[in-house]
């Protein structure tokens, strides 16, 4: 029976056990779905099981901690007054609950639909995503919407209602609120805010210092009140609107719970001629405290305030915008879901789900500048490690995620790696591998200098995520301003990655010597950073670090298959029964660099399938731990088949996880593959990784850099064409005999002797020295199987006029943002260095003139030219070494033989 044909039963089976049974999930939607997810702190989700015998729906909104054990509610009511009877579409019933009757999905919406008596219910949960428009995506707000039709084909009078609590501003349930509600002529808006905020600071996981908004537009038909719970929701019940009423006892939020109520008028209907839209929205600024490497403390600000003066102004444009980000959100949709049902219908609902979770766990920021003002060229973004911890930019999560970054906009991804390659290039690191995060104690970016044991697995993917968002963006500024620190990198992967110890862990926590997958990530970096050093000119480099891959991977090979030369084993010389998810093989697909065998593609695909049958939920991590696998890796997996029916294997496998499973985890990463069941990463921005197979589509570009390297030095800055960072310094001498003993013993004699005649032609070499030529070799664009999703930008909308307001109640005054500068696009390629931009001319091969050294008499000069050449003969001994790495003859089959 082929995959396919095995869900369309399941899903029959499940079918008919949901009509005898009111426990058992429906068919066709996750059990937890999102409804208003935004930023790490704006995450609101909704069951959809949780149901009566007569199929009715009743569940309080629920923040995404709620997986840990503590109050997890958000209060969120929606009713609807249809003729006289009030039916409940949202929240836990204190009326007559709706009957749920179909959820359906897209990539920026959550659609029920519903039954209130003579009416059909829509109500769309519309969370935009905006990869083009950084101002919108940064926007922490969201829409609900509803829709009303008759089922019976006559007209009935129709009143709708919603409201919020103060739930959403704290996990400490006993804290004070305060509140204001604003009329303008544009629109009618709640306020509501802590008395005593503590900057930065999570209770329960929720932030503790944000302010949150419940909006309409303004109209005849929109009546308003706050008040204890009850006594709003009965007046809507009793009158079927509000008394624009302010209730004026602040106090702790759960005492006579107060809520936030707007109610419309519609009146005798038989359908709406436009939804009825409530906005709601979680705004918190400044949204990161980072330290930076010169010792400042920088309060970083929400990247839409570089747009719009206040809050305000930027609640009132989203509010008043929803026809065209309603539309911008359908194109999206159409767009993305396409490119996935070519794929598999499947992967189509995997990815209705993952882009909403993976920027849920992003702040887009920017700093203060000199002047005061918001700096909208210094745009950095945060990752929370949502369902983990409180780890800042968890590398190896952002590695997971970096698929979706690269497909729907390459920028975000160097808005996410500059952070943590200005903290690792400064002098308050200390480190010769890749750090781990930026911190443990989010929003506060502290840095993270401690050592640990994931050297191989976040260096190795520090290096291939630099080169992925160069080739896709064409951007080359982290390589040109970080390079000395990537080479760094690289050395340290060449003296540890081949034969890794069991000190060293990878990103799920699993130390094993020899590990054959973690060896292979850092064999890949290395061949990544040959072509980083292309891309600056750095000749030299790119043909030792390309070696230096090639020769390692020879010796992978060599030891990290079976016996019978099947499949890869979990290490070198294990048992022909240990197996892994080779899922580091998804690095050298990506980055089209062609360095692993293809056969060994075809051999993992065909033993993928073996060991597939019997996992609904997918083959577990590995042969030692049968009990935990992975979403994120079975996508990476998947990514790397070398035929369409392990893709579709692996698709439903994780399509069966989202949407089959019945244990209240929200979109977990990890899991148990047996049952389904969440084990971590609730939540988590790592779903980017479901877009592993989408990024293989896209096309690579020409590297362009502002200022190539001499291809006669990568590591003197005195002998480059333009500038390096500090960062270049740190490049260290390769220790090849840390891995392979012994090789070099056997050539002294002939560098001895082929110094001695260098030596005699560097007299030669000095006076007829000429300006030489480098050429730069363009890299082998691919023809993506799908168009890149990416959305011109949208104009900038004209300025809303300032519009008369009547406030009723009091809060401190909002401090304004100032203007924001006239010439900020919204397009996120004017964020990113024009130097560093392709061009026409930088998208072909191009040559470069390297600049020739000033001659004369003067002694310094002569010092610097000898310097140089003891530099150029280091270089041409440590070559010959490298062109002996061959596998060594002392390399068995037996794991302990390896050092």
């Amino acid at each position: 029976m082929s995959p396919l044909l095995r869900v369309v039963v399941l899903l029959s089976l499940l079918g008919l056990v949901l009509s005898q049974s009111s426990s058992s999930n429906q068919p066709g939607w996750p059990e937890v779905v999102p409804v208003a997810v935004r930023s790490p702190y704006f995450s609101c989700w909704l069951f959809t099981s949780t149901q009566n015998t007569e199929g009715t729906f009743a569940q309080w909104a629920q923040f995404w901690g709620y997986v840990n054990g503590n109050d997890p509610i958000l209060g969120w009511v929606g009713l609807v007054k249809v003729d006289n009877a009030t039916y409940q579409w949202l929240g836990e019933p204190g009326f007559t609950p709706a009957n749920l009757t179909n959820v359906r999905l897209t990539p920026t919406r959550t659609i029920f639909e519903m039954q209130a008596g003579p009416v059909n219910l829509t109500i769309t949960y519309l969370m935009p995503i905006e990869p083009s428009d950084w101002v919108q995506q940064s926007l922490p707000f969201s829409y609900v919407s509803l829709e009303v039709a008759s089922a019976d084909g006559f007209s009935h009078d129709v009143n709708a209602y919603a409201d919020i609590s103060g739930e959403w501003l704290s996990g400490n349930r006993s804290a004070e609120i305060q509140w204001s509600t604003v009329v303008g002529d544009d629109i009618v808006y709640h306020e509501i805010s802590l008395a005593s905020p503590t900057p930065f600071q999570e209770i329960n996981q929720q932030a503790n210092d944000g302010v949150m908004y419940h909006a309409v537009t303004q109209g005849p038909n929109v009546t308003w009140q706050t008040g204890q719970d009850k006594v709003c929701r009965g007046q809507f019940s009793s009158t079927g609107n509000l008394t624009n009423s302010l209730d004026t006892n602040f106090r702790p939020l759960s005492t006579n719970f107060p809520v936030f109520a707007f109610a419309v008028s519609l009146g005798p209907i038989k359908s709406t001629a436009a939804p009825i839209v409530w906005s709601l929205g979680y705004v918190r600024n400044p949204a990161i405290q980072h330290s930076t490497p010169s010792g400042d403390t920088q309060l970083r600000a929400p990247f839409f305030l570089t747009q719009y003066s206040s809050v305000v102004d930027a609640m009132t444009s989203f509010v008043m915008n929803y026809p065209t980000t309603s539309q911008r959100a359908s194109e999206f949709d159409q767009n993305l879901t396409q490119a996935a049902t070519n794929i598999s219908s499947q992967y189509a609902g995997i990815l209705s789900l993952a882009p909403r979770v993976a920027f849920g766990g992003l702040d887009i920021t920017v700093s203060n500048g000199t002047d005061g003002q918001l700096n909208a060229s210094d745009v950095k973004t945060f990752m929370k490690d949502m369902g983990n911890s409180r780890r800042v930019n968890p590398v190896e999560v952002l590695y997971q995620a970096f698929p979706m970054y690269l497909y729907l906009n390459a920028s975000f991804a160097k808005s996410l790696l500059s952070p943590l390659f200005e903290y690792q290039d400064s002098a308050l690191y200390h480190n010769s591998y890749a750090a781990k995060d930026l911190g443990t104690n989010y929003p506060v970016v502290a840095g993270d200098n401690q050592t640990h044991n994931e050297g191989v697995e976040q260096t190795g993917n520090m290096l291939i995520m630099t080169l992925a968002h160069a080739r896709i963006s064409g951007d080359g500024s982290l390589i040109s301003e970080h390079y000395g620190l990537l080479k760094t990198w690289a050395d340290y992967l060449i003296n540890n990655t081949l034969a890794p110890t069991n000190d060293q862990q990878s990103a799920d926590g699993e130390g094993i010597a020899n590990s054959t997958n973690l060896s292979v990530k850092g064999i890949i970096a290395i061949r990544a950073m040959s072509e980083l050093s292309r891309a600056v000119g750095d000749t030299d480099s790119v043909e030792l670090y390309s070696r230096q891959a090639s020769a390692f991977i020879a010796t992978w090979k060599s030891l990290a298959l079976s016996s019978d030369q099947q499949h890869l084993l979990l290490d070198y010389g294990d048992s022909d029964a240990t197996w892994s998810l080779a899922y580091n093989l998804y690095a050298d697909r990506l980055l089209d660099l062609n360095l692993v065998d293809p056969s060994i593609y075809q051999k993992q695909t065909t033993f993928y399938q073996s060991i597939a049958a019997g996992h609904a939920f997918g083959p577990p991590l590995d042969s030692n731990h049968t009990d935990v696998t992975n979403a994120a890796w079975l996508l990476f997996t998947s990514a790397t088949a070398s035929n369409e029916t392990l893709t579709e294997t692996l698709t439903t496998a994780v399509w069966n996880h989202i949407f089959n499973h019945v244990d209240g985890g929200i979109l977990s990463t990890t899991y148990d593959p047996v049952q389904g069941q969440l084990s971590s990463g609730s939540a988590s921005p790592g779903n980017g990784a479901m877009f592993a197979p989408l990024a293989l589509s896209m096309q690579n570009t020409t590297i362009s850099v502002s200022a190539p390297l001499s291809a006669t030095s990568g590591t003197d800055p005195s002998t480059t064409t333009g500038p390096l960072d500090s960062g270049t310094t740190k490049s260290k001498h390769l220790d090849v005999s840390a891995i392979i003993g012994g090789v070099i013993g056997g050539v002294i004699g002939g560098v001895c002797a082929l110094g001695l005649l260098i030596t005699a032609l560097l007299v030669w070499r000095r006076k007829s020295r000429q300006p030489e030529q480098l050429v730069v070799e363009p890299f082998i664009h691919r023809t993506p199987v799908l168009p890149p999703l990416l959305h011109p930008p949208p104009p900038l909308p004209q300025q809303q006029p300032d519009s008369k307001e009547s406030i009723v109640g009091s809060l401190s005054p909002r401090p304004d943002s100032g203007e924001p500068p006239s010439t900020l696009r919204r397009n996120p390629d004017s964020i990113t260095p024009a130097s560093s931009q392709p061009t026409a001319s930088s998208r072909s091969r191009s040559n470069r003139s390297r600049g020739s050294r000033p001659s004369g008499s003067n002694s310094r000069s002569d010092v610097r030219e000898l310097r140089d050449e003891v530099e150029n003969l280091r270089r041409v001994m440590q070559e010959l070494g490298v062109d002996r790495l061959a596998p060594p003859p002392e390399y068995t089959s037996a794991r302990d033989s390896v050092t």
